[in-house]
């Protein structure tokens, strides 16, 4: 087999296309962390609590302030004890559980790209075991820029 494209086949500049098309991910992923963050702040202005916690054993459980990580209430009995516990801590049902914050994120349509690279792309970026440098030394960023735009800054 020679180097040589056939019709139809990617032509010089798909390195460009896959490195353009992660730029984009990790600017839409800031995009939607600060339309989360946003939503977040909007909430607990309106009087809401944002709560993070639910099982954390067989038969353990925690409530905590997703802002500050305070722990508010801990226990055992299961979903019972916990709902029960949420009802007598947050009698006028203000609180809000972070899972139920968190949106689906926007989808980045891919450029000169095969939708399955698209994909393998976006499990790459996304896994944390994917160090910031690696990202940084592929997209030509800063690595700083990375973390922040992969919202771990």
């Amino acid at each position: 087999m020679d180097d040589k494209t056939t019709p139809g086949s990617p032509k010089l500049g798909t390195d460009t296309a896959v490195r353009d098309y992660v730029q984009a991910l990790l600017r839409q992923y800031r995009a939607d962390e600060d339309t989360r963050l946003k939503t977040i702040r909007d909430l607990e202005e309106g009087g809401r609590r944002i709560v993070t916690g639910g099982q954390t054993g067989q038969d353990q459980w925690d409530i905590r302030d997703w802002r500050s990580g305070e722990l508010l209430a801990s226990g055992s009995g299961g979903i019972d004890a916990y709902d029960a516990a949420c009802a007598r801590l947050d009698p006028d049902g203000t609180w809000l559980h972070i899972d139920n914050v968190d949106a689906d994120p926007t989808s980045v349509e891919p450029v000169g790209i095969p939708a399955s690279l698209a994909d393998a792309l976006q499990d790459w970026l996304g896994l944390t075991g994917t160090p910031d440098e690696d990202v940084a030394q592929f997209v030509g960023w800063s690595v700083e820029d990375v973390a922040h735009h992969r919202g771990q800054a």
